[in-house]
This record gives C-alpha cells, structure tokens and sequence, in this order.
C-alpha cells in the first residue's frame, strides 16, 4: 500500500515527505520531499531530499530537473556496478 504524502521526518512544518526509507525512530533516513517553497534559494527547488546518517545529515533544494538527473546518475552507477559483478571484473581503478 503507497501512502502519500507523510509528515516530514524531521519535524518542519514548510515540507512533506513524498517517498521516504529509514529506521523505526527515524534517527536515520533518506527522503524525498516537497516543500512550500518560502525557504528556497531557487525558485523552482520546490523538492527537498534528505539524508541523516551517523556521520551525516544533509538537505538539499532541487527542481524537477535536478531529481531527474540525479536519478539517472544513479541508476547508471548501479548498471556499472551491476555489470562489473555479474561478469566478475575487477574495473576499479582503486583495485589494482
């Protein structure tokens, strides 16, 4: 069951969480979210992702472009990635 939109992990009030994976008490996660726009740079960054780890925590203002690309620069590495194991290379230049 997709249940949208969630409260924000973080408590603001100026976004919600569209799409969201983290820990029972929320003391890490990753988020993507919409904000009403009053606290950002550009106007058209009305997206927020979010990411609080251990040793990180981080926001992020982006436009519908913004999520799209980084998307698909993910998505990409994970087709490298992917490909490197299923042929069992060793790519990385970090490996020799």
């Amino acid at each position: 069951m997709m249940s949208i939109p969630h409260d924000c992990p973080r408590g603001r009030k100026d976004c919600i969480s569209l799409s969201i994976i983290g820990s029972d008490d929320n003391s890490s996660f990753f988020c993507c979210g919409q904000n009403n726009g009053e606290l950002a740079e550009v106007a058209s960054d009305i997206y927020t992702m979010c990411f609080r780890g251990n040793h990180r925590d981080s926001i992020v203002g982006m436009d519908k472009r913004d999520l799209t690309h980084q998307a698909s620069v993910i998505i990409q590495a994970l087709a490298v990635v992917e490909k490197s194991y299923l042929e069992e290379s060793d790519w990385s230049p970090w490996n020799k």
